[in-house]
């Protein structure tokens, strides 16, 4: 008889033991999934199914803090609770639960003054524990209920309190998340208006001293001052679209716009481009390019601001009479399937501190950490870099012997099969020998008056529109080839007048240009689906707008 009762509590133990271990494992397994929640919807989803496997009941809900009422947000039970209700605090378990920061452990309803029954009478329960969501400041509850009388077990109260302990530290998780990405939003648009409000004062500036360089020449002490003046936008400019574009790269707002380029020529072009700046740094660059194109599906506009990157770092990092090497090659890849290009910019620079090297191309790292700041930058460029290269399906990396021992970035890129014909002209285009009939709409006095007189410069007939309205109106009556069109116009801003002008047949052959200062990626696609041909920000590269004026018009001619 011994025997057979020392067996039977062995078993009992057993099962018990086992019982155990396998609720903890799914606590376990419920702890790591709440770990990777990033919505309260997947956190109630969760938890709702998990609470009730764990204490074998047979329905649980689950309950948030709603002010001053309790908002029954979910359930999972035999038969119906309460899902979806709200109750004040002070008339339901639930609330009890929070204001007392403790749980509710009822074996019977019935017997129990804290229990609602008008509300429990309807429902399959007979028996229940309520725990609050956070002891200290209670965000909800988590209720299990049984359909016969049943005293919650010690170890059923411990697993729904390691649960919603859990679920607590979830939930400020989502809450801190959510916050964060709302900051983050905000950012964005602070960083987009600053953009916008930087390149309307930059835009009237670097439009006049355009003018000044046209009307005075490249020489002599005001010619170089001329230059120095120009080479400054740029720069200011180059700074405003790295802001911008480290926001749009985070949030997956780029998308490029991939055509087969021959590499060679896009490094040559860019090397041309900045053969003054090398000039003026008294540098020698040596460059080994292939004699054969090396073709690669790009976007030309991002691969340029790759390679302008990397170069214009080596250049600021160089010391006079200093050397920088330009080699693009092609190598087989790893799995031996084709080849991938190496673009390969070195220098014989200050070097890189290799402690800085493992986060070089993190947002906002700075090589240059003197105190002076001497080289300036918002270390951001290497971090555009490296987003758009990834998105090209390449990759780019960073290596240096040490401090003034120069660097060296490698950027490898896929390439497509050679091709007999290239449908893109690469080189920028001289401006029309025809006079053109230009309307500018613009609300900056100063932007449009200084662009009118570069315009006109080139022998171009121009007319102004200072709002939305005038500009649809003035474009009617002067029937202009080309129409420049800031985007934040007050009355009617630039997508409804490009709306507007893209309905009337009349300006079929007309070049609707958005000028503006909002240069996102989300900008260009609307400015393009208003009807702009094309989207460019303030300050305008002259060039480019030459360029672009060039492409569509004689589109137009030949059409």
């Amino acid at each position: 008889m011994k025997n057979i009762l020392q067996t039977s509590i062995s078993q009992e133990q057993n099962s018990h033991q086992s019982y155990s271990i396998s609720s903890y494992n799914r606590l376990l397994s419920v702890v790591k999934d709440l770990a990777s929640v990033r919505t309260i919807e997947e956190i109630i989803e969760i938890v709702r199914l998990a609470a009730r496997d764990l204490t074998n009941a047979d329905g649980v809900t689950f309950v948030l803090r709603d002010g001053e009422c309790c908002h029954y947000v979910d359930e999972n039970a035999i038969g119906p609770l309460w899902k979806g209700m709200r109750f004040p605090l002070k008339s339901c378990i639930s609330g009890w639960a929070m204001l007392n920061k403790q749980a509710a452990v009822i074996e019977d309803i019935y017997q129990d003054a804290r229990i609602p029954l008008d509300a429990y009478k309807v429902t399959f329960v007979k028996s229940l524990v309520m725990v609050p969501i956070r002891i200290s400041d209670p965000l909800g509850a988590i209720g299990a209920y049984w359909s016969r009388r049943h005293r919650a077990t010690t170890e059923e109260i411990e697993l729904l309190e390691i649960l919603t302990d859990t679920t607590a530290v979830a939930i400020s998780n989502v809450q801190l998340i959510q916050k964060l990405t709302n900051q983050n939003a905000l950012k964005d648009k602070f960083i987009a208006m600053l953009a916008h409000e930087l390149r309307n004062p930059v835009a009237p500036i670097s439009n006049g001293v355009q003018l000044l360089k046209l009307k005075l020449g490249e020489t002599g002490a005001v010619g170089e001052t001329v230059l120095m003046m120009q080479h400054q936008i740029k720069h200011l400019s180059k700074l405003i679209d790295e802001l911008l574009d480290v926001s749009s790269i985070t949030y997956g707002k780029i998308s490029l716009n991939l055509e087969k380029f021959n590499l060679v020529d896009l490094v040559r072009q860019t090397l041309n481009d900045h053969a003054q700046a090398i000039k003026r740094s008294n540098l020698t660059v040596v460059q080994d390019l292939p004699n054969t194109p090396v073709w690669a599906d790009v976007d030309s506009t991002r691969f340029f601001q790759v390679f302008r990157n990397l170069l214009e770092n080596a250049l600021k990092f160089s010391k006079p009479d200093g050397t920088i090497w330009v080699d693009l090659s092609l190598i087989s890849s790893e799995n031996g399937s084709g080849s991938i290009a190496v673009l390969s910019v070195r220098d014989s620079g200050i070097g890189i501190d290799p402690t800085i090297l493992p986060e070089l191309f993190e947002p906002f790292t700075q090589a240059d950490r003197s105190l002076d700041r001497s080289r300036g930058g918002l270390g951001l460029g290497l971090s555009v870099v490296k987003s758009l290269v990834e998105l090209h399906g390449g990759h780019v990396e960073a290596s240096s012997r040490g401090i003034n021992l120069g660097a060296e970035f490698k950027v490898t890129l896929p390439v497509c099969e050679e091709i007999t014909a290239l449908d893109n002209d690469l080189e920028i285009i001289e401006a029309a020998k025809k006079s053109l009939k230009i309307l500018v709409i613009e609300d900056n006095d100063d932007s449009a008056v200084t662009l009118k007189a570069v315009l006109e410069y080139f022998g171009h007939e121009v007319s102004i529109a200072n709002n939305g309205i005038s500009g649809v109106q003035t474009a009617r009556e002067f029937e202009p080839d080309v129409i420049i069109c800031d985007i934040g116009l007050p009355e009617m801003d630039g997508f409804a007048v490009a709306q507007e002008l893209s309905k009337d047949s009349k300006f079929t052959r007309s070049i609707l240009i958005a000028l503006t200062g909002y240069g996102s990626q989300e900008d260009r696609e609307l400015a393009l689906q208003a009807g702009f041909k094309c989207h460019l920000t303030k300050p305008v590269d002259f060039e480019k707008l030459t360029a672009e004026i060039d492409r569509y018009f004689d589109g137009v001619l030949s059409s």
